[in-house]
């Protein structure tokens, strides 16, 4: 089969720490080792030193709203002269938004079929919108990604809880579900001299058993509620540890939260870390825990998993495929759930051994990602030809 010439398009790109940014950099990654020329449009990023191929970044500015994300503010004529110049065969457009609407914009004109995956339930994001009328932007969220989704030719969601949300919208265009995959041999690359280190450093002892939480500090994480419910743990289990790893928006405010509370002596914050690191800090933890409802596939709880790590998380519809109770976590809806997941967790009867969770998550390769992605462009291209002719 020929190689395709792929145009990535997203608003969040490494070395940004973020669900989006991971896929779209595995499966550019995993598209170029099956022999094919990936562009990814993205925005700028100060923190970007390396050098890279193959990824144009265009004129951006912190965003208001969110400190940690940048908004692209380039002027689209002169990335419609880049792209054209390039011969995309697909573009794949990964936001509703800035970059993404470059892509789609860019589809049109020179007529290549679009591919479009939509990662972000918005509504669930409204909260940081603190202006009158904030009730009615989720209506308004809804029609938008409504039409930016039925522009393109073929939709991409990670889970069936997001097919039946966009179906929901009113979203005609046939919907794939194709989990994002994550490179699992990363998360077998421990270092265990720094994770001796990394426990020195943040006062974990042997005999202690440690929650972790990795992902961004905010709001619809629902960390918060972890920690009310660690009151209850500490209460049963004083070797009980907390570590938060990540930053965001809600830092200030958890850190707030923990200092004036009891529990203050079983929480440490690291704050961001950098992603090469990441699988250390996986290392760290004996059960991986999440409050959040926010997620459409949670790739946290993936690659938690891929480090041996069974879950405690809150029940989701995200979570339909990846769970499986007492085989590799166990799902809570209130603070006496959670508790009893933990006392399995810990209990030398009914604890999970490593190697059965790793094996749980095999099927969320990245290589099996890439080839179907790759599957599913070639039959829009099919379609694309078929309806030319």
């Amino acid at each position: 089969m020929r190689s395709m010439r792929v145009g990535l398009f997203t608003d969040t790109y490494y070395p940004e720490a973020n669900g989006v940014a991971s896929s779209v950099y595995q499966l550019k990654k995993e598209l170029e080792a099956r022999g094919h020329q990936v562009y990814v449009f993205t925005v700028s990023n100060p923190a970007q030193k390396e050098k890279e191929t193959h990824v144009y970044r265009m004129r951006s500015l912190p965003c208001i709203l969110l400190k940690d994300r940048r908004v692209s503010c380039a002027f689209a004529t002169k990335w419609y002269r880049i792209i054209g110049a390039l011969h995309l065969d697909i573009i794949h457009t990964q936001t509703e938004f800035f970059v993404g609407h470059i892509g789609r914009r860019a589809a049109e004109k020179f007529h290549i079929p679009v591919v479009h995956t939509y990662h972000t339930l918005y509504e669930d994001y409204t909260h940081y919108l603190k202006i009158p009328g904030n009730a009615k932007l989720k209506g308004i969220i809804r029609k938008w990604s409504r039409i930016c989704l039925n522009r393109a030719d073929r939709i991409v969601v990670p889970t069936e809880k997001v097919r039946n949300i966009v179906q929901g919208y009113g979203v005609k265009k046939e919907i794939t579900v194709q989990p994002t995959g994550i490179q699992l041999g990363k998360f077998g690359m421990v270092d265990w001299n720094e994770v001796t280190a990394l426990k020195q450093r943040y006062g974990i002892k042997p005999e202690q058993h440690v929650l972790l939480s990795i992902g961004r500090l905010s709001q619809e994480k629902n960390i918060a509620e972890i920690m009310r419910f660690l009151k209850v743990v500490a209460a049963v289990d004083k070797d009980v540890r907390l570590l938060i790893v990540g930053d965001g928006p809600e830092r200030e405010n958890l850190e707030q939260i923990v200092q004036e509370s009891e529990i203050a002596s079983y929480v440490s914050f690291t704050g961001e870390v950098p992603w090469s690191q990441i699988q250390n800090y996986y290392a760290l933890g004996d059960v991986f825990v999440s409050g959040s409802v926010s997620e459409t596939q949670g790739l946290t709880y993936a690659e938690a998993l891929a480090s041996g790590k069974p879950l405690l998380v809150r029940k989701d519809d995200c979570l339909n495929g990846l769970l499986e109770t007492g085989v590799n976590g166990y799902a809570y809806e209130n603070e006496m759930e959670f508790l009893a997941g933990y006392r399995k967790l810990f209990d030398a009867q009914t604890a999970i051994e490593e190697t059965q969770v790793r094996a749980s998550v095999q099927k969320l390769s990245s290589k099996v990602f890439g080839e179907h992605i790759e599957q599913i462009y070639r039959g829009v291209l099919d379609g694309a030809l078929a309806k030319a002719s």
